[in-house]
């Protein structure tokens, strides 16, 4: 079977997706977790919405199989990878334990992930959003103290 060019190695829009998502969390220069994670969350808004046809077309594709599944969770694990150090680093005094379990990045992805699918279907639109920002983020610090995670691991 002859191979596409998407599954030859990482396809072209899922690298740019991919090293967009690592600078946003690279560039995002709060100092702590509450600032981070707000910043994070403008951004998650106002990128999904910019990028809404090329996010589209990389799903489609892994959908059809044009993508490998493995292809796709290298992708997903490296901005993970990124998410956890940074939140790590900036949560050195230990605030906020899930932070520092191994899902806890992909707890916080899983959260705005799903705000970000909603906003797809059309149950919300990026101002609304922006406005439900303040209290999305005292959601996600509020849960992001949860004690005994230790033992938890999803993955």
């Amino acid at each position: 079977m002859e191979r596409r060019d998407s599954q030859q190695g990482m396809d072209k829009l899922l690298r740019q997706l991919e090293s967009d998502y690592i600078k946003a969390v690279k560039d995002n220069e709060n100092t702590t977790v509450e600032g981070f994670i707000e910043q994070f969350l403008y951004d998650s808004w106002d990128y999904n919405d910019k990028n809404l046809e090329d996010i589209k077309s990389v799903l489609g594709r892994y959908s059809d199989g044009e993508i490998y599944q493995g292809t796709f969770s290298k992708s997903f694990t490296e901005m993970l990878k990124h998410l956890k150090m940074k939140l790590q680093q900036l949560d050195s005094a230990m605030e906020y334990p899930v932070l520092h379990t191994n899902n806890g990045a992909s707890l916080l992805v899983a959260f705005v992930d799903g705000l970000v699918i909603q906003y797809y279907v059309g149950i919300y639109n990026v101002e609304k959003l922006r406005e439900m920002t303040s209290y999305i983020k005292s959601v996600i610090l509020h849960a992001l103290k949860t004690e005994g995670t230790e033992s938890v691991e999803l993955t």
